[in-house]
C-alpha cells in the first residue's frame, strides 16, 4: 500500500493520485551500488530498511532489481515513493547553474565537487538534451554506498519492443538512429556512450523521442562507432528480412568500420531520410500511433503512470539549416552533416507579467496574450498545429491616459485579427490596416476630448503572430521584438521608432546621433497623429530551430538589458524544464535592479522544434 504523504490515506500500489485528498504520489527510481566494486556483498547493508535515505524521504516501492552495469559495479534499481514531495530537490541550486551555464566547468564549481561523479552527466546534459537524459532529483553518499535518485520511466515503452513493430516506416527508424548518433556525441565527453549499447537502458517518450532510463559510464577505453553498429546488429537487425534494406546495409556498413566517424554516420542517416521521404508512398499496416497503443511490458520493477512530459528536443537539427559543420553544443563542438530537413513544432509556451517599476505611480503598459493549440493526427503522422497572437503595448510615459491608450490599442487589435486572421497569417496590407485601426481608435478619442500636444495620449506597439512555424511581426515606436535560438543568439527584430535611429538611418554616426538632446523621442506612436503620419514596421520570420521570442517595454530593454544578460537571462529559457513565468520574473526582477525608471511588460513566447522525418500520407 501506498501511504499519502499529505493526509496518510492508504492507496493501492498503482496509485497515480491520492484517492482521498487527490494529490500526486510522486515516484522516483534509485539506483544504489557499492564504492568498493569489488566488494558488491556490502549492498545488502544498503538495502536494509524501507527507506533508500536516511532521512526517510524516499521508500522502497516493489520488487528490487539487481544487475552488473558497464563499470563493473553491481547495482540495485528500485521504484521509491517521494514522501516529501513539497520539498524542493537537494540539487535545485545546481540544476539550475548548469541550465544557466551549460558549457560550466567542474574546476569553476566547488558544490559539484562534493557530488558523486556519477550524477554530474545527468546536470551537466539536461540544459541541452532533457528529456532525452532523465532528471536527476537526489544524489546520496554514505561511506560505503552511493544512490542516485532519477525520474521513473519505467512504464515507458522499450525501444527495442517498438522497434520491429513499425519496421513498415523506415523513415522513423531512420529519425531514432540519428538520434542516437547525437547521444553518442553528448555522452562520449563523459565516457558514458556505452549507455547506448544496453538496450535495457533505451525507451521511448510519450513524445516517440529516443530517451534513456540511465546513464552509464565505464572506466575503460572509450566505445568505437563499430560497436555501436555491432549492437545495433544485436538488438535491431534479429531479423534483418523485415527491414529495409538501406537500414541493414548501413548497420553492417557501421558495425565492419565502413563508416569512419559520427559525421559520416549521420549524412549517411541523413541519405536515406531523403530517399524515404521521396520515395512513393506505400501502406503502412502498422501505424508508428499503433505501435503505442499496446505499450511493452515496464522496464522496472512497477508500471505506474505517468504524466507526459515536454518534450525538450534533444535534435539541434535546425542549426544544420545554414550548413553548419560545427555547432557548439555546451560541451564540445557538435559535428552535424551538411543537410536541410525540414523542421515541425512539438510544444508552444507564452508567459506575460506588468509590472510598475520603482518610480511611476501607476502602469501605462498593457498586454495580451492567447495561444490556441491543436493536434492532427493520421495513420501516417501526428502533427501540432498553432496559432498565437501576442500584442503589447506602453502608453506614452508622461501623457494623460496612457494607461487607456495601450487598452484601447490592445482591444482593437485584438478585435480586428479576430475577424481578419483565416487559415494564413495575415497579409502586410493587414497587418498595417489592424495597427491604423488601433491608432484610429486612439486618436478619434483624443479628438474627442478636444486634447491637444502633451495632453494627447498614445502607445507604442509591438505585435507578433504565430502560425505553425511562421511569425508576422508588426510595430509602432520603442517597444521590442527580440528573438533568441543557440545558433543565432539575441536578435532584435524591431527597429526603434525614435530621432537617434531615423538619424542612424539616414547616415549619421550612431555616437552623434544618441548625443542629441531628443534622440529618446519617439517618431511615431499610435494615437497623437492621424494615420496620414503613422509607417508602421512590418516583417515576416520563419522559425527553424528552437526559439523564445521576447516582446518588451523600453523599461525592459533600455540599457541594453538584454544584451548584457543575455548568457544569465535568455539563453536558459531555451529549456522545457526551465519555468517561463519563473524566468520572466526574473527578467523583471532584474529590469527593476537595473533600470527601474520606468513600467516593466514582457511577453514571453518559446517554440520547440525536431525534425520532421514522417512519410507523407499515400495519395489517391
Amino acid at each position: 500500500m501506498l501511504i499519502c504523504p499529505f493526509c496518510k490515506f492508504e492507496n493501492t500500489d498503482k496509485n497515480v493520485v491520492c484517492d482521498q485528498c487527490g494529490q500526486p504520489l510522486q515516484r522516483w527510481f534509485s539506483l544504489v551500488w557499492c564504492k568498493d566494486v569489488a566488494a558488491p556483498v556490502n549492498l545488502e547493508g544498503a538495502l536494509e530498511g524501507a527507506y533508500v535515505d536516511s532521512t526517510y524521504r524516499y521508500q522502497r516501492l516493489g520488487v528490487p532489481i539487481t544487475e552488473v552495469i558497464a563499470s563493473g559495479a553491481t547495482v540495485v534499481s528500485q521504484q521509491v515513493l517521494d514522501c516529501q514531495p513539497t520539498v524542493d530537490s537537494p540539487l535545485k541550486e545546481l540544476q539550475a547553474l548548469w541550465l544557466n551555464q551549460p558549457s560550466l566547468a567542474l574546476a569553476a564549481c566547488s558544490e559539484a565537487a562534493q557530488l558523486p561523479s556519477a550524477a554530474l552527466p545527468y546536470l551537466a546534459l539536461q540544459a541541452d538534451y532533457f528529456p532525452s537524459i532523465p532528471e536527476l532529483h537526489d544524489a546520496l553518499e554514505t561511506d560505503q554506498h552511493i544512490a542516485l535518485i532519477l525520474e521513473d520511466r519505467s512504464n515507458w515503452p522499450s525501444f527495442t519492443s517498438v522497434w520491429p513493430a513499425i519496421a513498415c516506416d523506415p523513415l522513423q527508424q531512420t529519425q531514432w538512429l540519428f538520434e542516437m548518433t547525437l547521444l553518442w556525441q553528448a555522452l562520449t565527453a563523459w565516457r558514458a556512450e556505452v549507455t547506448l549499447l544496453n538496450p535495457r537502458r533505451l525507451v521511448l517518450s510519450p513524445n516517440q523521442l529516443l530517451c534513456l532510463t540511465q546513464v552509464e559510464q565505464t572506466q575503460g577505453p572509450t566505445s568505437t562507432l563499430p560497436t555501436l553498429g555491432q549492437s545495433w546488429q544485436r538488438y535491431l537487425l534479429a531479423d534483418s528480412a523485415n527491414f529495409e534494406a538501406g537500414i541493414v546495409d548501413l548497420i553492417q556498413d557501421l558495425a565492419n568500420g565502413d563508416l569512419i566517424s559520427v559525421a559520416t554516420l549521420q549524412e549517411a542517416l541523413s541519405d536515406l531520410a531523403r530517399q524515404y521521404r521521396l520515395s512513393p508512398a506505400s501502406s503502412f499496416p502498422v501505424p508508428l500511433e499503433t505501435a503505442f497503443d499496446e505499450p511493452a511490458p515496464p522496464i522496472g520493477p512497477l508500471a505506474g503512470e505517468q504524466p507526459p512530459l515536454s518534450d525538450d528536443e534533444l535534435i539541434q537539427l535546425a542549426e544544420a539549416q545554414a550548413n553548419l559543420t560545427e555547432v557548439d553544443d555546451g560541451n564540445d563542438a557538435l559535428e552535424l552533416p551538411t543537410m536541410v530537413l525540414p523542421m515541425k513544432l512539438v510544444a508552444i509556451e507564452d508567459a506575460g507579467q506588468s509590472h510598475v517599476g520603482q518610480q511611476r505611480s501607476h502602469n501605462e503598459d498593457w498586454f495580451f496574450t492567447q495561444t490556441e493549440v491543436s493536434k492532427a493526427s493520421d495513420p501516417y503522422s501526428s502533427r501540432l498545429q498553432a496559432r498565437g497572437l501576442y500584442i503589447l503595448c506602453d502608453g506614452m510615459g508622461g501623457h494623460a491616459s496612457g494607461e487607456v491608450a495601450s487598452q484601447l490599442a490592445v482591444t482593437t487589435l485584438q478585435e480586428y485579427f479576430a475577424q481578419h486572421w483565416g487559415e494564413e497569417l495575415p497579409t502586410h496590407q493587414h497587418l498595417s490596416e489592424g495597427v491604423v485601426q488601433a491608432n484610429q481608435v486612439i486618436f478619434d478619442a483624443n479628438q474627442a476630448k478636444d486634447s491637444s500636444g502633451i495632453s494627447r495620449m498614445g502607445t507604442t506597439l509591438v505585435l507578433m503572430l504565430v502560425q505553425d512555424l511562421q511569425v508576422a511581426v508588426a510595430h509602432v515606436g520603442d517597444s521590442r521584438l527580440y528573438s533568441y535560438s543557440k545558433r543565432l543568439g539575441l536578435r532584435q527584430l524591431t527597429t526603434d521608432h525614435e530621432v537617434g535611429q531615423r538619424e542612424i538611418n539616414r547616415g549619421v554616426e550612431p555616437a552623434i546621433a544618441y548625443a542629441r538632446p531628443d534622440a529618446y523621442q519617439l517618431t511615431q506612436a499610435l494615437g497623437p497623429r492621424d494615420q496620414e503620419n503613422l509607417r508602421p514596421g512590418i516583417s515576416y520570420h520563419d522559425i527553424l530551430e528552437d526559439t523564445v521570442f521576447i516582446l518588451c517595454s523600453d523599461g525592459l530593454s533600455d540599457h541594453d538589458l538584454l544584451e548584457r544578460h543575455t548568457a544569465s537571462h535568455i539563453a536558459p529559457l531555451l529549456s522545457s524544464k526551465v519555468n517561463l513565468d519563473q524566468g520572466l520574473a526574473q527578467l523583471i526582477q532584474l529590469a527593476n535592479e537595473k533600470n527601474g525608471h520606468d513600467n516593466i511588460t514582457a511577453v514571453l513566447v518559446r517554440l520547440k522544434l525536431r525534425p520532421d522525418m514522417e512519410r507523407p500520407a499515400p495519395v489517391g
